[in-house]
């Protein structure tokens, strides 16, 4: 069974949990950025690096805060995206820094809005996430009534779900964080949202935070809880290094995909990022979470490998054949969404080429143009750059461009 296109947009972002639990990585060879915010960065990096390695993110964080304290939102991620260019440590933890940025954005305004439209996409929307989690974290209780009014201004007729995603994944975050961990009580608010679509992004965002707060003890999101205090800590046990599959493993099944698709974060952590057992993890999943749990290995995967198609290619194919295209599927989605630039799924799905998987990477790419782009001329011709007649067909149905009309799957324009 493929994953549905309802969460594909889910994929990409939940690259957090995956970013903040790898290892430090190598500073990469880039090309000197002489522009205003390359030279800044450039200061961030070396008086960063004068700290231990222990402390570096906490520095980093505090000068994004204080250029966000002075110049704005925009200012921070502008200066964040520098950081990353000249550095891929920073490339990786793009996103827990973008929620830092968020987080900070809306603890100065005190308003949502006005900080989660300065955030830009970059780094999977971190920064939206960030400005949502921090307004709910801040609150001792929720209703139906403000559940559903929070992002209803992103719901916007004739247009993609892009934002109206990032606010209730968002909110999804938040109830984690509100509730200290108590994820059950966290999905329960989110069945306050009346809208299916909704409700699914946000459980997907309180999965992705159970694992965050227990992997990542440098998180943005892990420090602003530990700065407000709602009654102690829930005694829900967030991960089980017994039972690589909890909480997917006990929570019921109307929340099984939206767990699964996060789940490999949690297990890549407790297999010392060993992609062959995470994926023989994936293979006891119940078999129709297989392929979503595939999925999520393949999002992990782009982050390992700083978005590299080729060298997300080989650490696909470590997880062996089983299930390989959806590996592919996961990492193409995870491209896209990572930088909001389709080119970067279909060069990954170029460098499959015709070999086993390539259809379900160029699935990935349309069910994400779906995401990001409501024309459908314009997704048609973004499909068109396939590297051949039936990858680009492939890619159009997904998309929504050739539509499926007859039982023996006839395509019709």
């Amino acid at each position: 069974m493929a994953p549905r296109k309802l969460l594909g947009i889910a994929l990409a972002i939940a690259g957090v949990a995956t970013g903040v639990a790898l290892a430090i990585g190598r500073v990469g060879k880039h090309p000197p950025d002489r522009s205003p915010e390359g030279v800044a960065a450039q200061l961030v990096l070396k008086a960063c690096r004068s700290h231990p390695k222990a402390e570096r993110i906490d520095c980093y964080q505090g000068a994004l805060e204080s250029r966000l304290a002075d110049a704005g939102v925009g200012s921070a991620m502008s200066l964040l995206m520098a950081l990353a260019r000249a550095d891929d440590r920073l490339e990786r933890e793009g996103h827990a820094l973008a929620h830092g940025i968020g987080i900070k954005g809306y603890l100065l305004a005190q308003n949502v809005p006005v900080p989660f439209d300065q955030c830009p996409v970059a780094f999977a929307s971190g920064c939206k996430h960030g400005v949502v989690q921090a307004y709910l974290e801040g609150q001792d209780a929720v209703d139906s009534v403000s559940v559903n009014a929070l992002c209803e201004p992103y719901r916007t007729a004739g247009e993609t779900r892009f934002n109206l995603f990032q606010c209730v994944h968002g909110m999804g975050h938040g109830f984690q964080m509100m509730y200290q961990g108590d994820l059950p009580r966290a999905l329960g608010s989110c069945d306050q949202l009346r809208d299916g679509w909704d409700r699914d992004s946000c459980y997907g965002g309180a999965f992705m935070e159970n694992i965050v707060n227990e992997i990542a003890p440098h998180h943005p999101s892990t420090k602003l809880v530990a700065g407000h205090q709602h009654g102690g800590h829930a005694a829900f046990k967030a991960l089980d290094s017994a039972d690589l599959l909890y909480p997917c493993s006990i929570v019921a099944r109307k929340f099984w995909r939206p767990c699964y698709e996060i789940q490999t974060s949690a297990i890549l952590h407790f297999t010392d990022n060993d992609i062959g057992r995470a994926a023989d993890a994936c293979a006891t999943a119940p078999e129709e979470m297989q392929p979503v749990c595939s999925a999520s290995l393949g999002r992990d995967i782009s982050s390992r490998a700083l978005r590299d198609p080729g060298k997300s290619i080989r650490l696909c194919k470590k997880g062996g054949e089983h299930n390989l295209g959806w590996c592919y599927f996961g990492t193409a989605k995870a491209l896209i969404g990572w930088s909001s630039d389709p080119s970067d799924g279909i060069a990954l799905c170029r460098r499959v080429g015709d070999s086993p998987g390539w259809e379900q990477c160029y699935q990935g790419v349309g069910e994400e143009l779906v995401n990001l782009i409501g024309d459908r001329d314009q997704r048609a011709r973004v499909c068109a750059e396939a590297d051949r007649p039936e990858a680009v067909a492939v890619c159009q149905r997904s998309a929504g461009v050739i539509l499926v009309t007859t039982r023996t799957d006839s395509l019709k324009s």
